[in-house]
Protein backbone atom coordinates (compact mmCIF):
# COMPACT_ATOMS: atom_id res chain seq x y z
CA UNK A 1 0.00 0.00 0.00
CA UNK A 2 2.82 2.48 1.31
CA UNK A 3 4.65 1.41 -2.62
CA UNK A 4 1.32 2.94 -4.44
CA UNK A 5 0.89 5.94 -2.47
CA UNK A 6 4.68 7.04 -2.93
CA UNK A 7 4.25 6.10 -6.39
CA UNK A 8 1.03 8.26 -6.40
CA UNK A 9 3.48 11.34 -5.13
CA UNK A 10 5.91 10.96 -7.99
CA UNK A 11 3.07 11.06 -10.88
CA UNK A 12 1.49 14.30 -8.75
CA UNK A 13 3.92 16.57 -10.31
CA UNK A 14 3.56 15.12 -14.19
CA UNK A 15 0.10 15.10 -14.22
CA UNK A 16 -0.29 18.78 -12.54
CA UNK A 17 1.11 19.56 -15.99
CA UNK A 18 -0.79 17.78 -18.72
CA UNK A 19 -2.52 19.95 -20.86
CA UNK A 20 -0.88 23.31 -19.62
CA UNK A 21 1.15 25.68 -22.17
CA UNK A 22 2.76 28.53 -21.47
CA UNK A 23 1.42 32.10 -21.73
CA UNK A 24 0.73 33.16 -25.69
CA UNK A 25 2.61 36.38 -26.72
CA UNK A 26 0.87 39.44 -26.63
CA UNK A 27 -0.40 40.33 -30.06
CA UNK A 28 1.66 43.44 -31.94
CA UNK A 29 -0.18 46.29 -33.18
CA UNK A 30 0.60 49.39 -34.82
CA UNK A 31 -1.75 52.22 -34.99
CA UNK A 32 -1.62 55.49 -37.25
CA UNK A 33 -4.06 58.03 -36.17
CA UNK A 34 -3.99 59.51 -39.61
CA UNK A 35 -4.11 56.83 -42.94
CA UNK A 36 -4.97 59.88 -45.12
CA UNK A 37 -2.96 62.69 -45.08
CA UNK A 38 -3.32 65.53 -46.90
CA UNK A 39 0.27 66.59 -47.84
CA UNK A 40 -1.37 70.05 -48.73
CA UNK A 41 -2.24 71.23 -45.41
CA UNK A 42 0.50 69.91 -43.58
CA UNK A 43 -0.69 66.67 -41.98
CA UNK A 44 1.10 64.03 -40.73
CA UNK A 45 0.67 60.16 -39.28
CA UNK A 46 1.82 59.36 -35.59
CA UNK A 47 2.05 55.82 -34.77
CA UNK A 48 1.47 54.10 -31.69
CA UNK A 49 2.70 50.70 -30.94
CA UNK A 50 0.81 48.26 -28.59
CA UNK A 51 2.03 44.79 -27.08
CA UNK A 52 -1.66 43.64 -25.89
CA UNK A 53 -2.60 46.69 -24.31
CA UNK A 54 0.34 47.90 -23.46
CA UNK A 55 1.93 50.89 -25.36
CA UNK A 56 5.59 49.83 -26.02
CA UNK A 57 6.33 52.61 -28.67
CA UNK A 58 9.40 53.60 -26.84
CA UNK A 59 10.68 50.54 -27.34
CA UNK A 60 9.78 49.58 -30.55
CA UNK A 61 11.05 50.25 -34.27
CA UNK A 62 8.65 51.27 -37.07
CA UNK A 63 10.03 50.29 -40.78
CA UNK A 64 8.63 52.03 -43.80
CA UNK A 65 8.25 48.35 -45.68
CA UNK A 66 7.60 50.91 -48.94
CA UNK A 67 11.44 51.69 -49.36
CA UNK A 68 13.31 49.71 -46.43
CA UNK A 69 13.91 52.00 -44.82
CA UNK A 70 13.30 52.41 -40.30
CA UNK A 71 11.30 55.68 -39.42
CA UNK A 72 13.36 57.94 -36.95
CA UNK A 73 10.76 58.09 -33.96
CA UNK A 74 6.84 57.68 -34.28
CA UNK A 75 6.31 60.33 -36.99
CA UNK A 76 5.59 59.88 -40.59
CA UNK A 77 5.47 63.51 -42.87
CA UNK A 78 5.50 62.75 -46.17
CA UNK A 79 6.92 65.57 -48.94
CA UNK A 80 4.85 64.60 -51.87
CA UNK A 81 1.54 61.95 -53.00
CA UNK A 82 2.40 58.34 -52.00
CA UNK A 83 1.36 55.28 -50.51
CA UNK A 84 3.09 53.48 -47.94
CA UNK A 85 3.52 50.39 -45.56
CA UNK A 86 4.46 50.53 -42.38
CA UNK A 87 5.08 47.68 -40.17
CA UNK A 88 6.55 47.53 -36.26
CA UNK A 89 8.76 44.74 -34.60
CA UNK A 90 10.05 44.21 -30.88
CA UNK A 91 11.50 40.95 -29.79
CA UNK A 92 11.75 39.82 -32.76
CA UNK A 93 7.90 39.61 -33.42
CA UNK A 94 6.37 42.05 -36.30
CA UNK A 95 2.70 43.43 -36.51
CA UNK A 96 0.70 43.36 -39.71
CA UNK A 97 1.41 46.01 -42.30
CA UNK A 98 -0.54 49.26 -41.80
CA UNK A 99 -0.53 51.64 -44.87
CA UNK A 100 -0.60 55.55 -45.10
CA UNK A 101 -1.63 57.07 -48.07
CA UNK A 102 -0.92 60.94 -49.03
CA UNK A 103 -2.48 63.29 -51.13
CA UNK A 104 -1.48 66.60 -52.59
CA UNK A 105 -4.63 69.25 -53.20
CA UNK A 106 -3.70 71.13 -56.18
CA UNK A 107 -4.96 74.43 -57.00
CA UNK A 108 -4.04 73.73 -60.54
CA UNK A 109 -7.27 75.23 -62.73
CA UNK A 110 -9.13 76.82 -59.87
CA UNK A 111 -9.88 80.14 -59.57
CA UNK A 112 -9.32 81.70 -56.04
CA UNK A 113 -12.82 83.14 -54.42
CA UNK A 114 -12.90 87.09 -55.13
CA UNK A 115 -14.00 89.54 -53.11
CA UNK A 116 -14.43 93.40 -52.96
CA UNK A 117 -13.31 96.25 -50.57
CA UNK A 118 -16.44 99.13 -49.97
CA UNK A 119 -14.98 101.78 -47.81
CA UNK A 120 -17.86 103.37 -46.21
CA UNK A 121 -16.81 107.29 -45.46
CA UNK A 122 -19.40 107.84 -42.44
CA UNK A 123 -19.79 109.68 -39.46
CA UNK A 124 -21.62 109.98 -36.07
CA UNK A 125 -22.66 113.57 -36.62
CA UNK A 126 -24.02 112.38 -40.15
CA UNK A 127 -28.13 112.45 -40.91
CA UNK A 128 -28.15 110.20 -43.81
CA UNK A 129 -24.94 107.90 -43.10
CA UNK A 130 -26.94 105.09 -41.51
CA UNK A 131 -28.76 104.84 -44.97
CA UNK A 132 -25.51 104.19 -46.52
CA UNK A 133 -24.53 101.81 -44.43
CA UNK A 134 -27.97 99.66 -45.17
CA UNK A 135 -27.19 100.04 -48.78
CA UNK A 136 -24.29 98.35 -47.79
CA UNK A 137 -25.94 95.63 -45.94
CA UNK A 138 -28.22 95.07 -48.75
CA UNK A 139 -25.68 94.97 -51.21
CA UNK A 140 -24.16 92.32 -48.98
CA UNK A 141 -27.09 89.69 -48.79
CA UNK A 142 -27.38 90.49 -52.60
CA UNK A 143 -23.73 89.14 -53.54
CA UNK A 144 -23.33 86.46 -50.06
CA UNK A 145 -19.49 86.74 -49.26
CA UNK A 146 -18.40 88.84 -51.94
CA UNK A 147 -18.13 92.39 -49.74
CA UNK A 148 -15.96 93.21 -47.27
CA UNK A 149 -17.18 96.41 -45.48
CA UNK A 150 -14.85 99.04 -43.91
CA UNK A 151 -16.22 102.40 -41.95
CA UNK A 152 -14.14 105.11 -42.24
CA UNK A 153 -14.85 108.02 -39.69
CA UNK A 154 -14.84 110.85 -40.43
CA UNK A 155 -13.83 114.66 -38.56
CA UNK A 156 -12.75 114.87 -35.23
CA UNK A 157 -16.24 115.50 -33.72
CA UNK A 158 -16.51 111.29 -34.22
CA UNK A 159 -14.84 109.31 -31.21
CA UNK A 160 -14.25 106.79 -33.66
CA UNK A 161 -12.21 109.32 -35.74
CA UNK A 162 -8.38 108.19 -36.75
CA UNK A 163 -6.17 110.89 -37.36
CA UNK A 164 -4.23 111.05 -40.02
CA UNK A 165 -5.48 107.74 -41.52
CA UNK A 166 -9.05 109.03 -41.91
CA UNK A 167 -8.41 112.53 -43.75
CA UNK A 168 -5.66 111.09 -46.03
CA UNK A 169 -8.02 108.30 -47.18
CA UNK A 170 -10.64 111.40 -47.62
CA UNK A 171 -8.10 113.54 -49.47
CA UNK A 172 -6.94 110.29 -51.77
CA UNK A 173 -10.70 109.92 -53.06
CA UNK A 174 -11.72 113.36 -53.23
CA UNK A 175 -14.89 112.88 -50.56
CA UNK A 176 -16.48 116.03 -50.26
CA UNK A 177 -20.18 114.53 -49.49
CA UNK A 178 -20.95 112.34 -47.13
CA UNK A 179 -22.13 109.61 -46.85
CA UNK A 180 -20.11 108.71 -49.55
CA UNK A 181 -18.30 104.83 -50.74
CA UNK A 182 -15.47 103.27 -52.73
CA UNK A 183 -15.28 100.48 -54.67
CA UNK A 184 -11.76 98.50 -54.22
CA UNK A 185 -10.22 101.88 -53.91
CA UNK A 186 -11.52 103.03 -57.24
CA UNK A 187 -11.52 106.66 -57.67
CA UNK A 188 -14.43 106.24 -60.42
CA UNK A 189 -16.22 104.05 -58.27
CA UNK A 190 -16.65 106.42 -55.79
CA UNK A 191 -20.79 107.40 -55.27
CA UNK A 192 -22.84 109.38 -53.01
CA UNK A 193 -26.00 108.22 -53.42
CA UNK A 194 -27.53 105.33 -51.35
CA UNK A 195 -28.32 103.00 -53.54
CA UNK A 196 -27.55 98.79 -53.13
CA UNK A 197 -28.43 99.09 -56.95
CA UNK A 198 -25.32 101.74 -57.53
CA UNK A 199 -22.87 100.04 -55.24
CA UNK A 200 -23.63 96.67 -56.60
CA UNK A 201 -23.35 97.79 -60.40
CA UNK A 202 -19.52 99.27 -59.04
CA UNK A 203 -19.00 95.52 -57.89
CA UNK A 204 -20.15 94.16 -60.95
CA UNK A 205 -18.20 95.98 -63.26
CA UNK A 206 -15.11 95.93 -60.91
CA UNK A 207 -14.87 91.94 -60.25
CA UNK A 208 -15.63 91.29 -63.69
CA UNK A 209 -13.29 93.61 -64.97
CA UNK A 210 -10.59 92.09 -62.51
CA UNK A 211 -11.03 88.47 -63.54
CA UNK A 212 -9.00 85.81 -61.81
CA UNK A 213 -7.56 87.33 -58.45
CA UNK A 214 -4.60 86.78 -56.43
CA UNK A 215 -5.09 84.16 -53.81
CA UNK A 216 -4.70 85.17 -49.76
CA UNK A 217 -4.29 83.11 -46.89
CA UNK A 218 -3.95 84.15 -43.18
CA UNK A 219 -2.82 83.03 -39.74
CA UNK A 220 -2.74 85.84 -36.35
CA UNK A 221 -1.86 85.32 -33.07
CA UNK A 222 -2.62 87.73 -30.56
CA UNK A 223 -0.59 88.09 -27.24
CA UNK A 224 -2.32 90.98 -24.76
CA UNK A 225 -2.82 93.68 -26.70
CA UNK A 226 0.13 93.11 -29.54
CA UNK A 227 -0.70 90.69 -32.65
CA UNK A 228 1.61 89.35 -35.76
CA UNK A 229 -0.54 88.13 -38.64
CA UNK A 230 1.24 86.26 -41.19
CA UNK A 231 0.12 87.08 -45.07
CA UNK A 232 0.84 85.11 -47.97
CA UNK A 233 -0.59 85.83 -51.22
CA UNK A 234 -0.15 83.79 -54.89
CA UNK A 235 -0.50 85.67 -58.15
CA UNK A 236 -2.53 84.24 -61.03
CA UNK A 237 -0.78 87.38 -63.64
CA UNK A 238 2.23 89.27 -63.07
CA UNK A 239 2.02 92.71 -61.71
CA UNK A 240 3.24 94.80 -58.97
CA UNK A 241 1.60 93.98 -55.43
CA UNK A 242 1.17 95.18 -52.11
CA UNK A 243 0.13 93.66 -48.84
CA UNK A 244 -1.96 95.54 -46.55
CA UNK A 245 -3.46 94.32 -43.22
CA UNK A 246 -6.85 96.62 -41.96
CA UNK A 247 -7.26 96.31 -38.19
CA UNK A 248 -11.18 96.54 -37.57
CA UNK A 249 -13.31 97.11 -34.81
CA UNK A 250 -17.05 95.79 -34.24
CA UNK A 251 -19.77 96.34 -31.25
CA UNK A 252 -19.29 100.07 -30.41
CA UNK A 253 -21.76 102.12 -29.09
CA UNK A 254 -21.99 105.84 -29.77
CA UNK A 255 -24.71 108.00 -30.37
CA UNK A 256 -25.72 108.17 -34.35
CA UNK A 257 -27.16 111.07 -35.53
CA UNK A 258 -30.24 109.81 -37.63
CA UNK A 259 -29.96 106.56 -35.27
CA UNK A 260 -30.31 105.88 -31.90
CA UNK A 261 -27.75 107.05 -28.60
CA UNK A 262 -27.01 103.65 -28.88
CA UNK A 263 -26.49 103.33 -32.15
CA UNK A 264 -24.00 99.71 -32.48
CA UNK A 265 -21.12 100.64 -35.05
CA UNK A 266 -19.44 98.18 -36.61
CA UNK A 267 -16.27 97.51 -39.42
CA UNK A 268 -14.73 100.68 -37.88
CA UNK A 269 -11.24 101.22 -39.68
CA UNK A 270 -8.51 101.60 -36.59
CA UNK A 271 -5.30 101.14 -38.28
CA UNK A 272 -3.87 100.74 -42.27
CA UNK A 273 -0.35 99.18 -42.70
CA UNK A 274 0.93 98.03 -45.92
CA UNK A 275 4.16 96.16 -46.94
CA UNK A 276 6.22 97.31 -49.80
CA UNK A 277 5.29 96.98 -53.12
CA UNK A 278 6.56 93.39 -54.86
CA UNK A 279 6.72 92.26 -58.54
CA UNK A 280 5.48 88.95 -58.79
CA UNK A 281 5.61 86.91 -61.38
CA UNK A 282 2.35 84.71 -62.23
CA UNK A 283 2.01 81.61 -59.92
CA UNK A 284 4.19 82.63 -57.30
CA UNK A 285 4.18 83.65 -53.81
CA UNK A 286 5.35 86.47 -51.68
CA UNK A 287 4.74 87.26 -47.85
CA UNK A 288 4.60 89.73 -45.63
CA UNK A 289 4.33 89.69 -41.37
CA UNK A 290 2.69 92.73 -39.88
CA UNK A 291 2.52 93.56 -36.08
CA UNK A 292 0.23 95.89 -34.35
CA UNK A 293 -2.16 96.73 -31.50
CA UNK A 294 -5.29 95.36 -31.07
CA UNK A 295 -8.96 94.86 -28.39
CA UNK A 296 -10.74 92.56 -27.98
CA UNK A 297 -13.13 94.13 -30.31
CA UNK A 298 -10.78 93.78 -33.09
CA UNK A 299 -10.49 91.79 -36.21
CA UNK A 300 -8.32 91.77 -39.22
CA UNK A 301 -8.87 92.53 -43.17
CA UNK A 302 -6.03 91.23 -45.88
CA UNK A 303 -5.93 93.09 -48.94
CA UNK A 304 -3.60 92.68 -51.71
CA UNK A 305 -3.36 95.86 -54.25
CA UNK A 306 -2.06 95.26 -57.91
CA UNK A 307 -1.63 98.32 -59.75
CA UNK A 308 -2.91 100.43 -56.25
CA UNK A 309 -6.72 98.67 -57.03
CA UNK A 310 -7.57 96.05 -54.70
CA UNK A 311 -7.17 92.48 -56.38
CA UNK A 312 -8.19 90.53 -53.72
CA UNK A 313 -9.58 90.98 -49.86
CA UNK A 314 -10.76 88.45 -47.02
CA UNK A 315 -11.29 88.94 -43.60
CA UNK A 316 -9.59 86.88 -40.64
CA UNK A 317 -10.62 87.16 -37.01
CA UNK A 318 -8.19 87.59 -34.22
CA UNK A 319 -6.37 84.80 -33.44
CA UNK A 320 -7.39 82.71 -36.20
CA UNK A 321 -6.36 81.30 -39.77
CA UNK A 322 -7.26 81.74 -42.79
CA UNK A 323 -6.21 79.17 -45.89
CA UNK A 324 -6.32 79.21 -49.66
CA UNK A 325 -10.64 79.61 -50.70
CA UNK A 326 -11.43 78.94 -54.19
CA UNK A 327 -14.77 79.98 -55.96
CA UNK A 328 -15.84 75.95 -56.66
CA UNK A 329 -15.96 75.99 -53.00
CA UNK A 330 -18.06 78.60 -52.31
CA UNK A 331 -20.89 77.67 -55.07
Amino acid sequence: MRKWFYLLLCFLPMLSCVGQKDDPTPELRLVADLTAINVTAGEFATFTVYSGAEDVTAYAAIRNLTDGTSLEGNVFAPAEAGEWSFAATLDGTESEPVTVTAIVISDEGKDFFRRSLVLDFTGTWCVNCPKMEAAIEESMAARPSRIVPVSVHCMAVDPMYVKPLSDNLVKQFSVKAYPSAVVDLDPESLITTQSPELLLSHVDRLLEARGPAAGIRAESKVEGDQYTLAVEMKAVRDGSYTLAVLVLEDGTVAAQTGGAKDYVHNNILRSWTEGESLTVKEGDKASGTFTGTVTAKSRFVVLVLRDGLVDNVIGCAAGASVDWQYEEDND
